[in-house]
């Protein structure tokens, strides 16, 4: 299991300084070429002359950074799709106009919001979580920007994915994808905690849904 939001950070650390460098090169070849092309202005008869090893290495050196890009972005996507084989605490998540349901199948807890109320999805720090998610009638997005993870989740259809939190925390999460009139108020709540508080909590809760 990883931390997607250090693995995405990684990616970016990759991505940034070969768009800086790129960018450079490029603006100073423009400037360079702008510049000849003024002092010769007065010149007749200028032609360009071919430097075909020259230009081979360089479309040589543009296919080699993209397929570095292109090897970076598979990977890192598959570090943040992988799924454990025996994870710490399974969730059911059920996306509806306009609510989140989560419940936990191990403790017979269920929380649930809506436009009134965000519902509060509870993890243990340190463990990896798997879910499972579906949606009852649109597409909806489960969204945790702190995590910087988010999954689409279609109707009749069930999404797998795992996350774990280091640490204890509050979070926000939302539905990323417009899903009808009250989108905009269906958030909901993550609060990561120490797994002998979760466990406090899911005893407190169990067989009941708030």
């Amino acid at each position: 299991m990883v931390d997607t939001r250090h693995e995405f950070a990684g990616l970016e650390s990759v991505y940034l300084p070969i768009a800086i460098a790129v960018f450079a090169i490029v603006t100073l070849l423009l400037t360079a070429t702008l510049l000849r092309g003024r002092l010769r202005r007065g010149d007749i008869g200028a032609q360009r002359k071919e430097n075909n090893p020259l230009e081979v290495g360089l479309a040589v050196v543009l296919v080699l950074i993209v397929a570095f890009l292109v090897y970076r972005t598979f990977t890192t996507e598959d570090k943040t799709d992988a799924i454990a084989s025996a994870p710490g605490l399974e969730v059911k998540v059920t996306a509806s106009q306009w609510n989140w349901r989560f419940s936990y199948p191990a403790y017979g807890v269920t929380q649930q919001g809506g436009p009134r109320g965000a519902a509060l999805l509870a993890v243990p720090t340190g463990t990896v979580v798997h879910f499972t998610a579906t949606s009852n009638d649109v597409i909806h997005a489960f969204d945790v920007p702190g995590r910087r993870f988010k999954r689409d989740l279609f109707p009749g259809k069930n999404s797998s994915f795992d996350l774990m939190w280091p640490e204890p925390g509050r979070f926000r999460g939302q539905c990323a994808e417009y899903c009808g009139l009250l989108h905009a108020r269906m958030p909901f709540v993550v609060e990561a905690m120490p797994p002998d508080k979760f466990r406090e909590w899911a005893g407190t809760n169990a067989g009941a849904a708030s």
